[in-house]
């Protein structure tokens, strides 16, 4: 389908009227709200409100902690359990009746309490890792202080310059005494006491070694007995923390509460942010958006529920303004629109590219793993997700395609016989047939990849040609609906000729084309040459003149080759479908080879099997989705979409943690 009709509407009310009129606007979640050129005359609401929205902030941001903070000591939810689900007046009835703000307030102070435990730990650690070395310093630290006569100082020399080290203070004078008192491998730990006219030659002498001076607490009792002293401090503060890990235990049973009260709390902070964006005059207010115009019945019908006295009308769009992009897909289509915003939006003016690539992704998903075994569990498990977990839009359409690609990779697979990578004769006979050519094949299964890869690749490469001629295709027809049609009709229109001539030539060239194809050989021929003559006097008749015309004319040809690269990208189908099979093959030898083993042969069997094909399964899939959209973006797209388009952000009610049962 096409794009929906994006307009810019102004919807013009009495203030009276106003918050009720956003509300509606909110629950519609229809319009994308744009700020009001200042130029209109109209008084903006910048400061409308302005309390409220910074006191709806402060609160939003402040549950967003408590919330992040309670929720590793939350209730943890199965793995089938339901949703938060509520309506909107479930919502603020809850918003009314929890105290959050206590909560909050609890949170701060305890989250205060852990921080400052958490602090004074690191710093006790510290403390000991620092002191630990002098733990054999058996002497009162209280009592290392310099008398009238004497000087201690304590500090660390390297290991390896302790004897010199030791030497040279002997000789400065009997009246110092050096002890070590803990000796490792890098560093040695001293104790020195000397006479305090000698202080400046014992310094001197010191630094020579690159003497690392310590100061140790002034507390009574030994290194030991201090160092127990902060073990035991560390012991209190992670009581400490273990109390206030309680405590927040005991809030976050109140934490779905909190959750529904932050994402109510989170409307209201958009709506007033989206006050802003509106205007004023003495007795009314103004809103402009962009709306689908699908969307305006709905609208207008909501808003005569509140009052009559309004205006919704069209407007222009300012100039160098475009109209954000809203994808416009059937319930069955939308899915592949995961696909489709991986790449981007495309501009207002160009093709939804979802309709086209639809067939193309899911088909060259399923050539890429080619299992008709992972089809069915992907099928099964995609399906289990839809139907047991509420999902985000987002995530509900990739799942839903990844559903859809596994009942496509079970038909692919079946035709290919790739069944979790057994070969025919791992398998009971009434399962086999044997084919013309004698070959055993699963039921059902025409092409075998790895005995016939040139099949394969003959396939991958006719795909291709079929996809990038179909985006030269798109091209042509949009630019003849759409924009210049004479235009489009002579830069796209030889090219189309020309592929279209390539493939009938090959196909007549190598008897595809039957009885017929040596009478049509010729044909094919002649098509081509008038392809190139077009090429030759259309694609430079921008020029000045008839020589750069005629020149720019030949050398557009080499836009052949880029097509032939183009489709020639079309070969990783092949490299992918058949890594799929030589991987689950792998696998199967391996689980068969670990078998033989005894008494738990059988058990690591199936955990291989199992594990490899799971591991086989997802490691494909992956690749299978990045390789076909990559076709898609390369190879596809660029045939006939720039991207680039704005999205559509609609003023609604978005939640978080919540989901929405109804908006009333």
């Amino acid at each position: 389908m096409a794009l929906a009709k994006i307009k810019k509407y102004q919807i013009i009310a009495v203030k009276q009227h106003k918050d009720k009129i956003l509300e509606i606007l909110q629950n519609t979640e229809s319009l994308d709200v744009r700020e009001i050129n200042e130029e209109a005359g109209l008084e903006m609401n910048t400061n409308a409100r302005l309390k409220d929205l910074q006191k709806t902030d402060l609160d939003y941001a402040s549950l967003d902690f408590a919330i992040k903070l309670l929720s590793p000591f939350g209730k943890k939810r199965g793995l089938f359990a339901q949703p938060i689900m509520v309506s909107v007046k479930e919502a603020a009835e809850k918003a009314h009746e929890v105290d959050f703000k206590t909560v909050i307030e609890k949170c701060t102070e305890i989250e205060e309490d852990i921080t400052k435990a958490k602090n004074s730990i690191s710093s006790l650690q510290n403390d000991i890792t620092l002191y630990t070395p002098w733990k054999s310093l058996d002497i009162d630290l209280g009592s290392i202080e310099e008398t009238s006569t004497t000087k201690t100082i304590l500090g660390n020399v390297k290991t390896s310059a302790y004897e010199e080290a030791t030497e040279k203070i002997g000789k400065l004078s009997d009246l110092t005494s050096l002890v070590a008192v803990a000796k490792e491998t890098v560093d040695t730990y001293l104790l020195l006491t000397f006479n305090k006219e000698l202080e400046k030659e014992v310094r001197s002498t010191l630094s020579e070694f690159k003497f690392t001076e310590a100061e140790l607490p002034k507390v009574e009792g030994s290194m030991k007995d201090h160092l127990k002293k902060l073990e035991k401090e560390i012991t209190e503060h992670k009581k400490e923390i273990e109390k206030a890990k309680k405590g927040l235990k005991k809030l976050s049973e109140g934490l779905d509460d909190l959750k529904i009260v932050h994402d109510y709390i989170g409307w209201e902070k958009e709506k007033l942010e989206t006050e802003k964006l509106t205007a004023s005059t003495d007795y009314n207010f103004v809103v402009t958006a962009w709306i689908a115009k699908n969307s305006i019945t709905k609208i207008e019908e909501k808003l005569n529920e509140v009052t009559k006295e309004y205006e919704l009308a069209e407007i222009k769009p300012e100039e160098g303004e475009n109209p954000p992009v809203v994808l416009q897909n059937s319930n069955f289509m939308s899915p592949f629109e995961a696909v489709s915003r991986i790449y981007g939006l495309p501009k207002h003016t160009e093709l939804d590219p979802t309709p086209f690539l639809a067939a193309f992704f899911i088909l060259f998903f399923a050539l890429c793993l080619t299992d008709a075994g992972y089809g069915i569990f992907m099928f099964i498990t995609m399906g289990l997700a839809l139907k047991f977990f509420k999902l985000p839009d987002g995530i509900r359409k990739l799942v839903k395609l990844l559903m859809y690609a596994g009942i496509v990779t079970f038909v692919i697979g079946t035709i290919f016989g790739g069944w979790f990578g057994l070969t025919p004769d791992q398998v009971p006979s009434f399962l086999t047939y044997t084919n013309a050519a004698g070959e055993q094949m699963f039921l059902l299964q025409k092409i075998n990849a790895i005995n016939s890869p040139i099949t394969v690749l003959i396939l991958s490469l006719a795909l291709g040609f079929i996809q990038v001629t179909l985006g030269v295709i798109i091209k042509l027809v949009h630019g003849i609906k759409y924009e210049d049609p004479k235009e489009s009709i002579l830069d796209s229109g030889p090219w189309v000729l020309m592929l279209l001539g390539v493939a009938f030539f090959i196909l007549a060239s190598t008897g595809a084309l039957g009885a017929l194809s040596v009478s049509l050989a010729p044909i094919g021929k002649w098509w081509v040459l008038g392809a190139t003559t077009l090429l030759i006097l259309t694609q430079g008749r921008d020029k000045k003149n008839i020589i750069m015309k005629l020149l720019s004319g030949v050398l557009s040809l080499y836009g052949l080759v880029g097509y032939m690269s183009d489709i020639l990208s079309y070969s990783r189908i092949l490299a992918l479908g058949l890594a799929t099979a030589i991987i689950g093959l792998a696998v199967n030898i391996v689980a068969e080879l670990v078998g033989g083993l005894p008494v738990i042969g059988w058990l690591l069997m199936a955990v291989v099997f199992v594990g490899g094909h799971i591991f086989n399964l997802l490691l494909n899939a992956l690749g299978s989705f990045i390789h076909s959209g990559r076709l898609q973006f390369v190879e596809f797209f660029t045939k006939f979409m720039e991207g680039g388009g704005d999205d559509f952000r609609p003023f609604s009610k978005k939640s978080k943690y919540i989901y929405l049962n109804n908006h009333k």
